[in-house]
């Protein structure tokens, strides 16, 4: 019959999959990293899509994944203490299924990271401990430090759904992206280390420092969270704006700045929990609904405020202008230069965004 289907005729149809070219550019990166090999580049390719919405029971999770050769090696790079070995098998999907299966929930909480060592007889794994401390770099900011292209480690992390990080020595990287999202907007890490800037932009130096590790470190942990965030900065010594109608504004701003120099200066454990905490502080707040209040000498000012809605925002509807997350976030920037310098927001699905003066 003229111009009939091929699958008329039975026929299997033409198949679209991502999963060839992901192995393949995987493998490419394997190449980079001087650790070529096809069954690796498989393996790791199912390492990224199965930690691009990684969950167990419903919850979220977020573990550090590292692939290397030395264990050893591996520690010394990435500062990991007292591997667990968990089991081993063929270097395959199934194994690294299995292996996130077994170790991806001791990861919460930042204390242990999942190995994958490759051995003769495919993949050996288990965790290593990792120091969760708000002031101390993670593996993984670690390993953007070395400098050697062929450090012979390979890390995995989820920035946010559907985005991942792959990440080798000497700068070697591929950030991910297993959805629609526009990649030629700022990665996730860039957008916190810009909120961590603006946080700290009134600290001198080398206070400053120590301070934008440790809200870069507790905002990222915060963006990876299920629920949306909103923050806005004042100008250093402010205590408050007009534009907040309703919250909690702290009677005295929190000075993490000074925190973090008293540790500095005498690191004992009382000034490591207090630390700790304030961190946990930190990311309650940010987790309650409205926008939490920060300031650009590194103080905390407030949380669970809200803002007034200009009636042209209100009045318009909701698919118009965006959710109410969204529109108070336009609320925010229109106050860029005058009330504030600065505000950012990260969507329910995950979307973030950092807008300055």
């Amino acid at each position: 019959m003229n111009g009939s289907d091929p699958a008329d005729a039975g026929a299997s149809p033409p198949v679209l999959s991502f999963r060839h070219l992901l192995t393949e550019a995987v493998g490419t990166f394997l190449d980079e990293a001087r650790m070529s090999c096809e069954l690796t580049a498989d393996a790791i390719g199912e390492l990224l899509v199965t930690l691009s919405r990684y969950r167990e029971e419903g919850a979220p999770l977020f573990p550090m994944a590292f692939v290397g050769d030395d264990l050893g090696q591996m520690l010394e790079q990435l500062g990991g203490h007292d591997p667990i070995a968990i089991g081993i098998g063929p270097r395959s999907r199934a194994t690294i299924q299995r292996a996130l299966k077994q170790c991806a929930p001791l990861g919460q909480g930042r204390w242990w990271a999942l190995y994958l060592l490759r051995v003769p007889e495919g993949f050996a794994y288990g965790v290593f401990r990792t120091d969760p401390f708000p002031l101390a770099e993670t593996p993984l900011e670690r390993l953007r430090r070395v400098g050697d292209t062929g450090a012979g480690v390979i890390g995995v992390l989820q920035l946010a759904d559907n985005i991942l990080e792959l990440r080798s020595g000497g700068g070697l990287c591929r950030h991910v992206y297993l959805s629609g999202a526009k990649v030629e907007s700022a990665s996730p890490p860039e957008v916190m280390a810009e909120l961590a800037d603006a946080v700290t932009d009134a600290v001198s130096m080398p206070s400053r420092e120590r301070a934008r590790g440790f809200f870069r470190r507790v905002l990222f942990e915060v963006m990876q969270g299920s629920h949306g965030a909103l923050v806005a900065v004042l100008p250093r010594e402010r205590a408050g704006s007009s534009l907040f109608v309703d919250g909690i504004i702290l009677p005295r701003p929190l000075d993490i700045v000074a925190l973090l120099e008293r540790y500095h200066a005498d690191p004992t454990v009382n000034a490591g929990t207090a630390v700790r905490a304030t961190a946990q502080l930190l990311r309650g707040m940010m987790a309650t609904d409205g926008i939490t209040v920060l300031r650009a000498d590194g103080c905390i000012v407030g949380y669970n405020i809200f803002v007034r809605h200009p009636e042209t925002l209100t009045s318009q509807p909701s698919s118009v202008v965006g959710g109410a997350r969204r529109r108070t976030f336009d609320v925010l920037c229109a106050a860029l230069g005058s009330e504030l310098t600065t505000a950012f927001i990260r969507s329910q699905d995950g979307d973030v965004s950092c807008m300055r003066a």
